[in-house]
């Protein structure tokens, strides 16, 4: 048998052959304009008696024209317009098909789905056997068939038969554009009678695809049969009966004589879920709904604050606090196969805001004394109140609110609901002002202050010296007074601060706006004008009873006082009690240990506890330690050259040296054995003049 592969394969191309004149003839097999090469002969030659042979796979498909040239050479062109004499247009199919055609001379077998062109018929003669493998196509040109003579024989197991120019397995062999199942052509004109006898045909009816028929042998099994897929719907398997009736196609069983006609069964894709939607709280919760399919799916969600998970038939769903007011909405998507889904739509609802407390009393109340009661109220059934003492906002930690509590000091009491399930409350606050005493706002809350005068002085909450409180003159008029008085008991050192603004004195007239301290009913300062803070240190040396007062007068004149507080401040008096008539402060005898019980401060000043032959007193005045009878105030004279030219001079140093606590006075002499000779005070510098020196010590 004759075969060309690759479409048209000719082994090799054969050269030095002439072809001595221009009229060729290229055998072909026409189909409706088609044409198949096989060979280039002369004119008038034997029927495949071949002069060359033309290597069709160096070609592109499609169509070629072929005419001899000048020497006998080929020429091989595209075609345009019309062909010349002695040429002829072919068509080249470079495919994986196989042409065949002629008497066999083996048995052979077409499988493995490849495509075969019956171009002449085939003859199967006796003893030979042609098979025809499942999935073989076998394409016939016109008037080609497979004619088995006696003795031979032709087996189809599942084989596809079909014209050259239908396209409906095989592809578009003739590339002509055109399917060429035109329902007119004559059935198995490509098969003789003695092979049509013996085969058995099944078609596919599968409502859209249209699927070859296959050819069988009678007796073969129909072995394995198409899957099909479609958007809409499953496939089934193949039934003797449309719609899933009849039997159902097995592979297995032999092919019945004469044609099978099997039908596909689709069965539509199912997809449901239950229920479709679902609301739930504002707080953390779950749930699930259940998913009815024929087919696999799969599930999906629009929101990332949704947790989903499947089991089985169901999906679950988690969701955690919404904190929001608002409701939120997620669709929770589940897809099947076929482009089926369903969407279940979540709804969290917001959570509500709780209505906020009431504290009791109101913002801004004052209170005078130790302590106000202060309660909280109006808290939503299971809700808990929550508050704060230190002006921070409360939290779900804060301090839980149980029963009415007191306040000593100016507080800032703020306030919050809070229950699960719910937005918290707004924060409420109250600022409850403890109205300080004029003695808590000079820093002595343990003495007794009064005022008194044409107007009362009071307290500034915030005008104090380092912004804190103090007192402040009344308001007054021309030629009136306002007083703060208090008072102390025996000797001591008394400081405080004061300032204040007014009309400034000039230095000829010094009785207009002033404020003025005085004890005893003695003046001892005045401040006028824009003075600022200044500080005040005054001894009272006297081991009795002592009036302070501070005054604000103003003259008896009608002043502009346009940009002018008019008025004065007191603030952070301060008093060291001394030891009897001593100067030593009681609070250093106390620091040392030295006022033991059914002793006094002023025995304690006046006795030596040290033996050193200098009283407590003496030794607070020389900042030596009175335990101590080693602790004395010393000094060395030392020979110092100071660099300016006097050469080497005394320098007179002491320790203790309490710097400015002390008054410290150098004294000098030239010669110690001359009694008229004073002591005298030595200036800075003058240390030279003297040969013998002492140092006294003073209080400030």
């Amino acid at each position: 048998m004759r075969k060309m592969m690759g479409m048209i394969l000719a082994a090799t191309v054969l050269s030095g052959v002439r072809v001595s004149d221009a009229a060729v003839r290229v055998e072909t097999r026409g189909v409706a304009g088609c044409y198949l090469a096989t060979g280039v002969e002369r004119i008038g030659s034997a029927d495949g008696a071949f002069m060359t042979e033309w290597d069709t796979t160096a070609c592109e498909d499609g169509w070629w024209r072929v005419a001899v040239q000048s020497g006998g050479a080929l020429a091989i062109t595209r075609p345009a317009g019309n062909a010349a004499s002695g040429a002829v247009d072919v068509l080249i199919l470079n495919t994986t098909a196989s042409v065949v055609g002629g008497r066999m001379s083996a048995s052979e077998a077409w499988d493995d789905e490849r495509v075969i062109v019956v171009r002449d018929d085939i003859v199967v003669s006796n003893g030979i056997t042609l098979t025809l493998g499942a999935g073989c196509i076998v394409k016939f040109t016109e008037g080609a068939r497979i004619v088995v003579e006696d003795g031979g024989e032709v087996v189809a197991d599942g084989a596809y038969l079909a014209a050259f120019d239908d396209d409906s397995v095989g592809g578009d062999t003739d590339m002509n554009g055109y399917d060429g199942r035109d329902g007119a052509r004559p059935s198995r004109w490509w098969l003789d009678d003695a092979a049509v006898a013996a085969l058995a045909t099944v078609r596919f009816v599968d409502g859209s695809t249209n699927l070859p028929t296959r050819t069988y042998s009678t007796g073969r099994v129909l072995g394995a049969l198409p899957e099909l897929a479609k958007n809409d719907a499953m496939f089934g398997g193949w039934f003797t009966g449309s719609g899933g009736e009849g039997e159902r196609a097995d592979g297995t069983k032999p092919v019945p004589p004469g044609e099978t006609v099997l039908y596909a069964y689709w069965i539509p894709y199912e997809l449901s879920i239950d229920p479709s939607a679902a609301t739930v709280e504002a707080v953390a919760t779950n749930g699930t709904f259940a998913v009815t399919a024929n087919s696999e799916w799969e599930v999906s969600c629009d929101a990332d604050w949704v947790v989903v998970t499947t089991d089985g038939n169901a999906v679950s769903y988690a969701v955690g606090v919404n904190e929001s007011v608002d409701a939120r909405t997620a669709t929770i998507r589940v897809a099947s196969d076929g482009g089926l889904s369903r969407d279940f739509t979540l709804t969290q609802t917001g959570m509500a805001v709780l209505a906020a407390p009431t504290i009791n009393p109101a913002d801004g109340t004052t209170f005078s004394g130790s302590s106000r009661r202060v309660s909280i109220s109006g808290a939503e059934s299971g809700a808990e109140i929550r508050y704060t003492l230190d002006g921070s906002e409360p939290t779900a930690t804060s301090k839980l609110y149980t029963k009415s509590f007191n306040v000593f000091d100016t507080t800032v009491v703020k306030a919050r609901a809070f229950k699960s399930g719910n937005l918290a409350s707004a924060t409420v606050s109250s600022r409850i002002v403890r109205l300080q005493t004029l003695a808590e706002a000079l820093d002595v809350p343990l003495w007794t202050v009064t005022t008194s005068g044409d107007a009362a002085w009071a307290v500034a909450e915030s005008e104090g010296r380092n912004g804190s409180s103090c007192a402040r003159s009344g308001v007054i008029g021309d030629d009136q007074a306002t007083t703060l008085t208090t008072a102390v008991d025996g000797a001591g050192t008394l400081t405080f601060w004061w300032k204040v603004d007014c009309e400034d004195d000039d230095s000829d007239y010094d009785n207009w706006d002033y404020l003025a301290f005085s004890v005893d009913g003695v003046e001892i300062a005045r401040i006028d004008g824009d003075s600022g803070w200044r500080q005040v240190s005054v001894k009272l040396k006297t081991d009795a009873a002592h009036t302070l007062t501070w005054t604000y007068c103003k003259d008896y004149m009608d002043d502009d006082m346009t940009g002018i507080e008019d008025c004065g401040w007191v603030d952070q008096i301060s008093w060291t009690p001394f030891a009897g008539d001593s100067e030593v402060p009681v609070a250093w005898l106390e620091n040392l240990g030295m006022v033991a019980a059914g002793t006094t401060a002023a025995d304690v000043a006046n006795a030596d506890p040290d033996c050193d032959g200098l009283t407590t007193a003496e030794e607070y005045i020389a900042g030596t330690d009175p335990n101590d009878p080693d602790s004395k105030l010393t000094a060395v004279i030392e020979m110092v050259d100071k660099g300016d030219g006097k050469g080497l001079q005394p320098v007179v140093t002491f320790t203790p040296d309490l710097l400015g606590e002390r008054k410290y006075i150098k004294l000098g002499k030239v010669r110690l054995d001359d009694p008229d000779e004073k002591w005298t005070p030595v200036e800075a510098g003058e240390e030279g003049r003297f040969n013998f020196f002492k140092v006294t010590v003073e209080l400030p």
